[in-house]
């Protein structure tokens, strides 16, 4: 069986549906399948060594670039139809000519362009891709719920599979500390959907009892807006960011006091995983997919009541004894997540449509 996975989502440099794709790829045979990014600078590939050349240097228009260099070679690569089963990363249409009649899985991460931040051009090609797909993979069973309810999909044809982690050896880490002063952790964009401005209000709260603490968030440099509201809240000097990469990532984790997951909703929310598995205790809302994936290994709280947050982070923050009772839990959960297992049931699905 040959898999063909396109060229799209490995022009990000990082984000969680890229790092699927690439952990996916890493898991299965490398002789199952083959991949059409000629040109990308997705940094979970570089790692795994999964494709050559990668860029290294990072430039304004890097995407678009990319793209257009990238798509005519997918095209070459779906008429050549030298694969048996087409797994499209993103949900471009622009493959959909070339690829006929021949099997096609997509993957529904979350339902965000159609709900809370939309984007209705982008959920049209969602729908072309949806209808066309032969099978559907979704990350948890609250995203399958959330595709059944905003498309006309036949439910036959959607399948859940749960993303996975891989296992850290904590001790190949350097013991020293990035960040010296204790902290909390946020990961990634702040967009409206992660709720981020409850989560420094929260903080704002925090700091005022414990003014030692530092808050360090990862991804893009703080904006404008982003540095008003935190000198407006009175902790500009409590808050950081830091562009970080894996093994980067998995200190900030090792050394945090906590992670808080502040989102409104997200598809699976991998990050729970990886503080886990750095034994970093997990803070996070009660919506969405989170009780779900966390089961009872996290601590939760009202995602619009900053109050509620302020009050579930001091809780963790100055109880050892729970502290170490959710890393305990996370410990138990965490080996019901595997990327091994992950592609195993993608090959299933795969293997289904032969």
């Amino acid at each position: 069986m040959k898999i063909l996975f396109d060229h799209q989502i490995f022009s990000l440099i990082y984000g969680g549906a890229s790092k699927y794709f690439a952990m996916l790829m890493d898991n299965l045979p490398r002789g199952t399948w083959d991949c059409t990014a000629r040109f990308s600078s997705n940094e979970y590939v570089r790692d795994k060594q999964l494709l050559s050349p990668t860029c290294k240097k990072h430039f304004r228009g890097q995407n678009v670039l990319q793209e257009r260099l990238n798509r005519p070679y997918t095209n070459w690569k779906i008429g050549r139809g030298q694969f048996d089963v087409f797994h499209q990363t993103n949900f471009g249409t622009y493959c959909l000519n070339a690829l006929g009649n021949r099997p096609m899985v997509t993957t529904y991460h979350d339902s965000n362009l159609s709900t809370i931040d939309p984007h209705p051009e982008i959920v049209e090609r969602q729908r072309v891709s949806l209808n066309r797909a032969d099978a559907i993979i979704t990350v948890s069973k609250n995203t399958r719920a959330d595709l059944l309810r905003l498309f006309p999909i036949d439910e036959s044809k959607v399948h859940v599979i749960y993303h996975g982690i891989e296992r850290t050896d904590l001790s190949r880490l350097p013991k020293e500390r990035i960040i010296q002063s204790p902290y909390i952790l946020y990961v990634g964009r702040r967009s409206k959907f992660k709720n981020y401005e409850n989560f420094v209000r929260a903080c704002s709260m925090v700091v005022a009892r414990h003014p030692e603490l530092q808050i360090v968030c990862t991804a893009a440099h703080f904006s404008e807006q982003e540095q008003a509201l935190h000198h407006k809240l009175g902790i500009a000097g409590n808050i950081q960011s830091v562009m970080a990469d894996e093994p980067t990532m998995e200190r900030l984790y090792r050394d945090a006091l906590a992670f808080v997951f502040p989102s409104f909703y997200e598809g699976f929310g991998m990050p729970i995983l990886e503080a886990w598995n750095c034994g970093c205790p997990v803070l996070l809302s009660d919506a969405s997919c989170f009780p779900e994936i966390a089961g009872d290994a996290g601590l939760y709280f009202n995602p619009s009541s900053a109050d509620d947050m302020t009050s579930k982070i001091l809780s963790v923050i100055e109880s050892p004894t729970l502290r170490q009772s959710l890393i305990t839990r996370a410990a138990l959960r965490l080996p019901l997540f595997s990327w091994q297992k992950c592609a195993d049931e993608h090959m299933q699905v795969y293997s289904s449509l032969i």
